[in-house]
């Protein structure tokens, strides 16, 4: 699904997630001047989009990776690397940190205040599980420092975020700096208009709604032409 953010619609919808599909729509979007004031894309870790987009518009367009991608897939790196430290703790620690996970993953804003100090207890009990909560939240606050305004400042502050990782001496984590680093530029690029893929995420549920209203829908055709007259 392909969306103007800039007017909140739906601009198309791709039968296929290939690179040759997107391409070919990249490049008669172009041509026919749909495309002509495109600034910037944002999408997620999949390398064809932006080997597609440089491909057709070379470096003209800003490929920005959204922010909420990176958390999601840092998430799922956090639980890999609490694993990696609950095997080393023993079975009887490991009990106390049953039920724990939601606690773990969910921003502290969100907890209550009973849920808060439960954190809390756990950190002390678990440092390096605690070392760990923390170096999520120091992602996000990255993301969330609003005095950040360029590539070369939010690239400067993430190797510092991967630095400081590494000291963990945890394989997931320093799996994720890797991804993180490979896709460095695209993830720094956030910062100079902080766009994301919010309202992409609502059109997909308004996507779903259709689909469950037709109990499903064989056709392509007939599912792109119902999404475009609803959202386009």
């Amino acid at each position: 699904m392909l969306i103007d953010h800039t007017n909140g619609r739906v601009l198309d919808v791709l039968e296929s997630r290939d690179k040759q599909a997107l391409l070919a729509w990249l490049r008669e979007g172009k041509q026919s001047g749909l495309l002509w004031s495109l600034e910037e894309v944002t999408c997620d870790m999949w390398g064809a989009y932006p080997q597609a987009i440089q491909e057709v518009f070379g470096r003209s367009v800003r490929v920005t990776v959204d922010r909420f991608h990176v958390m999601k897939h840092f998430q799922e790196q956090l639980a890999d690397a609490r694993r990696e430290l609950q095997r080393g703790i023993g079975r009887e620690q490991s009990k106390l940190l049953k039920g724990s996970r939601f606690l773990w993953l969910t921003n502290p804003e969100n907890l209550s205040a009973e849920q808060r100090g439960h954190l809390q207890t756990l950190k002390q009990k678990f440092p390096l599980l605690g070392k760990l909560a923390d170096h999520r939240e120091a992602l996000r606050a990255i993301f969330e420092d609003r005095s950040i305004t360029t590539v070369a400042t939010a690239v400067g502050r993430l190797r510092q975020w991967c630095d400081a990782g590494r000291e963990l001496g945890l394989y997931a984590v320093n799996q994720f700096n890797k991804t993180l680093t490979h896709w460095m530029e695209e993830i720094a690029n956030y910062f100079v208009s902080r766009s994301s893929n919010g309202r992409t995420e609502g059109f997909n549920r308004g996507l779903r709604s259709i689909l469950q209203r037709a109990c499903g829908m064989q056709n392509f055709s007939h599912f792109r032409l119902r999404v475009l007259h609803q959202f386009g």
